[in-house]
């Protein structure tokens, strides 16, 4: 599947926002408007003022225990929420009413043998589906706090506390804990939804070779400052793109922060027809109709709005949010901020992007592009991966000797023949070919940790640091990832490695060839 995996820094942290229903029943349906206000306030994650609200209103109005099945769910209280739709106490409920229904249902279902790990001096609040993955726990907590202060410096947010997330074993039971129809979930590769108040992330155990699962979470982390600053009345656009430029902006700049670049993309998308308007993106990018239309998206609504951001002004982001909860929409919210419309920033942003050079985009990344030699590509390499699993690192060689060069752009096909150079006992070939990530075409845990072994073995200690660092950010619960001693400069401590190593070690993953 090598598609999938030089794609996974574009759909691997591909997030499913989907809007939460905010308050939505007529007035006349909502006397007082008290299931109104509690549902803003629940929005707004002001908790505390949606009991006292929703407290006021009449138990049995349909309209009000659909706002407390709404704060149940945003409370992680999926049962209390189930319970507040068990017939036939709601006789008359709403289309919003049947979804929080179907969403309690499975949250409850999902939460009923989880375990939590609770950060009380940090507010961070961490459930698991899996007791196998709570070796994530002080690498989610470093994440967290991080991406925390990098919003609240770009969009001015004051984060409500307990920051929530929930680690799922499967995409079943993402959808289930979300609302998100699992066939949008397989056909998109979504792997983590802001939604309810929290975040609900797929294990990196689900993957293979996992996936940027600490770029994700940022990335959702940014959708839930988003709602809650905005009272959910953000474009699907705006919550996107900027999601898109934050889930970086809490570390360092990496090597495929830009890679490919998003107007690279667009561009492609724009020749193939799959490029659609800001304002027509529908409820998620996760519902789009192809994992090859998500990937256009993405790269519009990241290009726009770093276009946007860079054009406006310093703080434009952020006042732009302000400007969402207190006006009557994104129109008149861009005009007071910007002086324009969207429309009009739209016409700019294309303009800008029609003067740039197409740049190439390599056939690695799909979009109706097929790389030469992909299907021969594919048995060669699975029968290296077998000869290599019984030590016969000469003969895999040969077999990828016949794959055409450009496949090695594939970091799965770098990697094995990374692993055969070494098991011919050429490790000065394999560190060569390791050398420079900017040749891949993607993130790769397992590139990565090949790297830092054998910049280590080289006593290239800042090489070895800096890449084991990036194989656990990718695939955190691998051997080769999680159980190299980290040196002592590394941002992860050995009290926060051990844990991870220990839960690599139980997974008991067979090494390349040995599946």
């Amino acid at each position: 599947m090598i598609r999938k995996r030089t794609l996974a820094g574009w759909l691997a942290v591909s997030s499913a926002f989907v809007a939460a229903f905010g308050p939505s029943r007529a007035e006349a349906d909502d006397p007082g408007g008290y299931a109104a206000r509690a549902g803003e306030l629940t929005i707004g994650m002001e908790y505390d003022r949606a009991h006292a609200e929703v407290s006021k209103g009449d138990p049995l109005n349909p309209a009000v225990r659909v706002a407390k099945a709404r704060l149940a769910l945003y409370e992680e209280q999926c049962d209390v929420a189930a319970a507040l739709f068990a017939p036939p106490s709601v006789p008359d409920v709403s289309d919003e009413g049947r979804l929080l229904a179907d969403v309690a249902r499975g949250c409850a279902r999902v939460i009923a043998a989880t375990v939590v790990d609770k950060d009380d001096e940090n507010g961070i609040v961490i459930r698991y589906q899996d007791d196998a993955d709570r070796g994530l726990t002080p690498i989610l907590v470093e994440t967290v706090l991080k991406a925390r202060v990098s919003l609240t410096r770009d969009l001015g947010v004051a984060w409500k506390r307990p920051t929530r997330i929930t680690v799922v074993r499967d995409l079943l039971s993402l959808s289930a804990m979300t609302g998100l129809p699992y066939s949008a979930a397989q056909t998109t590769g979504t792997v983590a939804v802001a939604k309810w108040g929290r975040v609900t992330l797929l294990s990196p155990r689900a993957s293979q070779h996992g996936y940027p699962f600490r770029d994700t979470l940022a990335h959702e982390l940014t959708h839930l400052a988003i709602a809650f600053q905005t009272r959910d009345r953000a474009p699907l656009w705006l919550h996107e793109g900027v999601a898109r430029r934050e889930e970086v902006r809490w570390r360092n700049p990496g090597v495929f922060d830009d890679h490919p670049t998003p107007e690279s993309v667009v561009q492609r998308g724009m020749d193939l027809k799959l490029d659609i308007p800001l304002d027509k993106l529908g409820p998620s990018i996760a519902m789009l109709p192809s994992a090859d239309a998500a990937m256009v998206a993405f790269a519009e609504v990241t290009s726009f709005v770093a276009y946007f951001a860079e054009a406006a002004g310093e703080g434009a982001l952020a006042k732009l949010l302000v400007a969402l909860r207190d006006e009557a929409g994104v129109d008149e919210a861009l005009n007071a901020v910007s002086g324009a419309t969207l429309s009009q920033w739209d016409g700019k942003w294309r303009a800008q992007l029609a003067k740039r050079v197409k740049e190439p985009l390599s056939p690695m990344f799909g979009l109706g592009l097929v790389p030469h030699g992909l299907g021969d590509s594919r048995e060669r390499s699975r029968l290296a991966e077998l000869l290599l699993g019984r030590a016969h690192g000469r003969e895999a060689l040969l077999e990828l000797d016949k794959i055409p060069a450009d496949m090695l752009a594939d970091p799965s096909l770098r990697y094995l023949r990374g692993r055969s150079l070494e098991g011919a006992e050429n490790p000065t070939q394999a560190a060569k070919l390791m050398e420079d990530p900017k040749s891949w075409t993607a993130s790769y845990g397992p590139c990565w940790a090949l790297r830092g072994r054998l910049a280590r073995a080289s006593e290239d200690a800042t090489t070895a640091g800096l890449s084991f660092e990036e194989a656990l950010a990718q695939d955190p619960l691998s051997l080769e990832a999680a159980c190299q001693r980290l040196p002592e400069q590394s941002e992860l401590s050995a009290t926060q490695s051990a844990p991870l190593c220990d839960a690599a070690r139980k997974r008991a993953e067979p090494d390349l060839g040995r599946d």
